[in-house]
C-alpha cells in the first residue's frame, strides 16, 4: 500500500515522540507487521486471527476516516464498533478484490475483535510507537448477561446424537458415481476428516499439523501425538477403532499401506490431491462444512427434519469436538476421561458442557409432571 505521510503513520498524531521506541517501524503498517512478528510462536488460527483484525482496522481507517492507524481516537473506536455491527463495503475494496467482511458480525464476533485490537494497540504502547490506547477507555456495552447468553448458545454448537447417528449411516450415501474432476478422492477425504475429528476430539489445526509417524500404538492402544493449543510439549490422544478405521480406508485409498508406521514424518494425515502437501485448518474447516452442506441437501430432498438441515448448514469442524464432549456426557462417561481426551487446561471448560448436558435431561425429566397433570385435567 503505496501511502502518502499523513496516511501511514509516521506523522499520526498519537505517535509517541517522547520515549525511545523498542520496535523497528516507522509507519503503522510496519507496526502491525512487528507486532504480528512477536505473536509467531501462537496457533496459525490464532495468528490468522490477528492479521485479519489488524487490516481491517487499519483498511477502514484509511478508507472511511482518512486517518493512519495511529491517529484513531475513542470517538473511531466507537465508530469502527458500529461498522462491525452493520458493515458496508468501500468501492475501492470491490476494485481491488478485497473481503474484508462477509456479513454483520455477531457479538461474540465483534468483542473477539475489540479485544484483539486493544491488545495490539497496548503492545504498541509498551513498544514506545504509540501514546495511547483509545480501545482502553472505550465501553463495547457487552454485559456480563451478554455473555452469558453467549456462553449458553456456545454449548448449542454440536450434532444431536441422533442426528450424529443418521450423519454417520448417510455418509457413503454421498459417494460419487464416478471420479469426475477427482470427485473420489474429495469425497474420501471429507468422510475422513469428519469421523475422524469426532472419534478423536482433536482440534482442526492438530489435524492439519499432524503427519502419519505420529499415530502409533502405545500398550496396544493407538494414539496419535499432537502439539494441543498453546502447548509446547506433544501430548497423546487415543485413536479409537472407529477413527482408526476410517484413517485405514483413507490411507488405502491414498496407495498408503492400511496401517501407518515411524518412517512416515513427512507425509502429512490430511493431505492435497499430491498425497505429500499439507492443507491449512481453514481448508479442513471449509471442507467438513461443505460435506454438511450436502447432507443438508439430502435432508431437504427428503423433506424431513428441517431442525436437523438447520444444523447441518451451520455446522462446523469444531462441532466434532463438542459433539464428542456432549455425547460423552449423555452416555456417562466420567468427566474427567473427557477432559483428558479433549486436552482441557480447565477442568471447568468440561464442566460446562456436562452441567449444561445434565440441565436439559432434568428439563426434560421435570416436563414428565406437565404432561402427567396435562393427562389428569382431560
Amino acid at each position: 500500500m503505496n501511502l502518502p505521510a499523513w496516511l501511514d503513520g509516521s506523522e499520526g498524531s498519537n505517535r509517541n515522540r517522547n520515549t525511545v521506541q523498542q520496535i523497528r517501524a516507522n509507519t503503522d503498517l510496519e507496526a502491525i507487521e512487528a507486532w504480528l512478528r512477536a505473536k509467531r510462536r501462537r496457533s496459525p488460527n490464532t495468528q490468522r486471527a490477528y492479521r485479519r483484525e489488524a487490516y481491517r482496522l487499519l483498511a477502514w481507517a484509511i478508507a472511511f476516516k482518512q486517518k493512519p492507524l495511529s491517529g484513531l481516537s475513542m470517538e473511531e473506536v466507537e465508530e469502527f464498533h458500529g461498522w462491525l455491527i452493520q458493515p458496508e463495503n468501500h468501492p475501492l475494496w470491490a476494485e481491488r478484490g478485497w473481503v474484508l467482511f462477509r456479513g454483520p458480525l455477531s457479538a461474540a464476533s465483534q468483542r473477539q475483535a475489540l479485544v484483539i485490537l486493544s491488545g495490539m494497540f497496548s503492545w504498541l504502547v509498551h513498544a514506545g510507537y504509540l501514546a495511547g490506547n483509545p480501545f482502553r477507555i472505550y465501553d463495547s456495552g457487552v454485559n456480563a448477561k451478554e455473555q452469558a447468553e453467549e456462553r449458553e448458545s456456545e454449548q448449542e454448537r454440536f450434532l444431536p446424537h441422533e442426528l450424529w447417528c443418521w450423519v454417520q449411516q448417510n455418509l457413503d450415501a454421498l459417494f460419487p458415481p464416478n471420479n469426475k474432476g477427482g470427485a473420489i478422492a474429495a469425497y474420501e477425504r471429507k468422510r475422513f476428516i469428519v469421523i475422524f475429528l469426532y472419534w478423536t476430539g482433536v482440534r482442526r489445526s492438530e489435524l492439519a499439523t499432524a503427519v502419519m509417524s505420529r499415530i502409533k500404538k502405545d500398550g496396544g492402544q493407538w494414539v496419535m501425538k499432537v502439539k494441543g493449543k498453546g502447548r509446547t510439549k506433544l501430548e497423546s490422544v487415543v485413536v479409537g477403532e472407529s477413527a482408526m478405521q476410517a484413517l485405514c480406508r483413507y490411507r488405502i485409498y491414498r496407495g498408503l499401506p492400511e496401517y501407518p508406521s515411524s518412517i512416515e514424518d513427512k507425509i502429512p494425515v490430511v493431505s492435497a490431491t499430491d498425497g505429500v502437501t499439507p492443507v491449512s485448518d481453514h481448508h479442513i474447516n471449509n471442507l467438513v462444512k461443505d460435506l454438511f452442506k450436502k447432507l443438508a441437501a439430502k435432508l431437504a430432498a427428503e423433506n424431513a427434519h428441517l431442525d436437523w438441515e438447520k444444523k447441518l448448514k451451520s455446522a462446523t469442524a469444531h462441532w466434532m469436538r463438542h459433539s464428542l464432549a456432549t455425547h460423552n456426557a449423555e452416555a456417562g462417561v466420567s468427566i474427567e476421561a473427557t477432559a483428558n481426551q479433549l486436552r482441557h487446561r480447565s477442568m471447568d471448560t468440561t464442566r460446562k458442557i456436562y452441567t449444561h448436558t445434565r440441565a436439559k435431561h432434568l428439563r426434560k425429566e421435570l416436563d414428565k409432571l406437565e404432561e402427567y397433570n396435562a393427562t389428569e385435567r382431560e
